[in-house]
């Protein structure tokens, strides 16, 4: 069979950029090989799918040199060079996306050639474009310091030219500290973001004292670099994530309905997940409100489209189901429902299945129709993603009570702890201890079920109140509410 890493490229070719890529192949430019051209016409024939017993390697080299002994090293070479010019290829289609870019590396060959005038048209020009920019992220400020850099090097093979040349470096000097600065700081914080959030539902081991030094200096010492959008964004989202303080929440809220204009998309769907976190959090800490706050949040996210990183990904699958269970925290049933017809065809369609089927179960389950629940739950076929895993476990944990189905349950929970114990590595310890405590109290709870044995009832539901820290906590205290009254 042809290669899969080649035919992988070409199928993800578009139909423009596949015939374009053929223009590729046969300009003299690119390539002069003749058989690498042969080949593309005959592999284009299988495009996109590339799936015939014709691409076996001996059928397309009887195909290409009819009459010639089956040459395998040949035909890799053939191979290995239309590969290489799919990756040219894909590297070309990258740089011709970004036009500062493409303008930033000419001005780099026109200073390196000494084409003063021509360098001076073209740095104006994009030095305006750079201007117009309206979202400064990290690389807003690294092509700023890309251009300043121009301009320091084209001043110095000038400077014979130049009667106030000196005080010009100075300034220019500056100015690329202030972007180069302004780059790393953006870029360092926004990693540091992600890593923090992360180990919240991961155990993940790194070294962050030189990004606590940073930390330290900006919020002690500095006065102008963390007033800046995406320094300022990032640093409290840090601070939230770390310290959990309603002040910073109110920040960050106020950025994120304040800046829909100012900030990317990707900086918007971060800064939303990092909100949606700390209402998780005090929901944990019995903090009353937050469940309404997240739904507002939601809503908000709907409205600007913020359900995906990026625009040509699919909608979010933990997010999706997250907002159906704001949603039936608030009882705003019906709107849940809406919203999984509306947008469940948005969702990729590898994680349709258990994503939709198990928003269907939280909603009947919610509505007490444990039946049904249990008829969504029992449709999903397979589950990939771990994140899932987990509360589809934790769903069916709690119809099986309902249902009275006791001797199933005590199948799951044991079922759930080997699971447990086989992934705790992908699970924060502070989630891991969640989840614990949820099986815990669920097990007295089937078991004082069982016996009837109702002396023992106040004492778990006090426990169960002292215990913020538990998974499905609410729906634990109304179990035990309603034996003990």
């Amino acid at each position: 069979m042809i290669s899969n890493t080649l035919l992988g490229m070409l199928s993800k070719f578009n139909p423009r950029e596949f015939k374009e890529f053929g223009e590729f192949v046969k300009s003299p430019f690119f390539n002069k090989n003749i058989h690498v051209k042969q080949l593309y016409e005959y592999l284009k024939k299988f495009y996109p799918d590339f799936k015939d017993k014709r691409l076996d390697k001996e059928i397309v080299f009887k195909s290409l040199f009819d009459g010639k002994k089956y040459n395998d090293g040949f035909l890799r070479t053939v191979i290995y060079n239309l590969g290489k010019l799919a990756e040219d290829y894909l590297a070309y289609i990258n740089f011709r996306k970004d036009d500062l870019n493409r303008g930033l590396n000419l001005l780099k060959e026109l200073n390196e050639r000494k084409l003063e005038k021509v360098f001076l048209k073209y740095y104006n020009e994009i030095e305006e474009d750079i201007n117009a920019i309206t979202f400064h992220d990290p690389e807003y400020f690294f092509k700023k310091y890309e251009l300043q850099n121009q301009k320091e090097i084209y001043m110095d093979w000038t400077k014979f030219k130049q009667k106030d040349f000196k005080n010009y470096t100075t300034n220019t000097i500056t100015y690329i500290d202030d972007e180069l600065t302004s780059y790393y700081l953006s870029k360092a914080l926004n990693h540091y973001r992600f890593m923090l959030d992360k180990n919240m539902y991961e155990q993940i081991e790194q070294n962050y004292d030189f990004i606590e030094h940073i930390m330290d200096y900006l919020l002690n010492k500095d006065t102008y670099f963390k007033e800046k959008l995406k320094i300022k964004l990032h640093l409290y989202e840090v601070l939230l994530i770390k310290e959990k303080k309603e002040e910073h929440y109110t920040i960050l809220k106020n950025i994120f309905v304040s800046s829909f204009e100012k900030l990317s998309k990707s900086d918007l769907y971060s800064l939303h997940n990092v909100l949606q976190s700390y209402c998780v959090y005090m929901g944990y800490q019995n903090k009353t409100g937050y469940s309404k706050e997240r739904f507002d949040l939601y809503k908000i996210c709907l409205e600007q489209k913020l359900y995906a990183a990026a625009e040509h990904i699919y909608f979010d699958d933990l997010m999706f189901a997250n907002i159906v269970s704001s949603a039936l925290a608030v009882k705003e049933f019906e709107w849940a429902e809406r919203f999984t017809e509306q947008y469940k065809d948005m969702l990729s369609p590898e994680n349709t299945d258990v994503v939709v089927n198990y928003s269907y179960s939280r909603l009947y389950f919610s509505k007490n129709d444990f039946e049904k629940a249990l008829w969504y739950i029992n449709n999903i076929r397979s589950i990939k993603h771990i994140q899932y895993k987990l509360p589809v476990r934790d769903l069916t944990l709690k119809i099986y009570y309902e249902l009275g189905m006791l001797a199933q349950s005590a199948y799951q929970i044991d079922s759930y702890r080997h699971f447990l114990n086989n992934n705790k590595g992908s699970l924060s310890e502070e989630r891991f201890k969640r989840i614990l405590n949820f099986l815990r109290f669920y097990t007295r709870l089937v078991k004082i079920k069982e016996k009837n044995s109702l002396k023992d009832i106040g004492k778990l539901n006090e426990e169960i109140e002292n215990s913020p820290n538990t998974l499905e906590r609410i729906w634990l205290l109304s179990k035990t509410g309603e034996m003990i009254n």
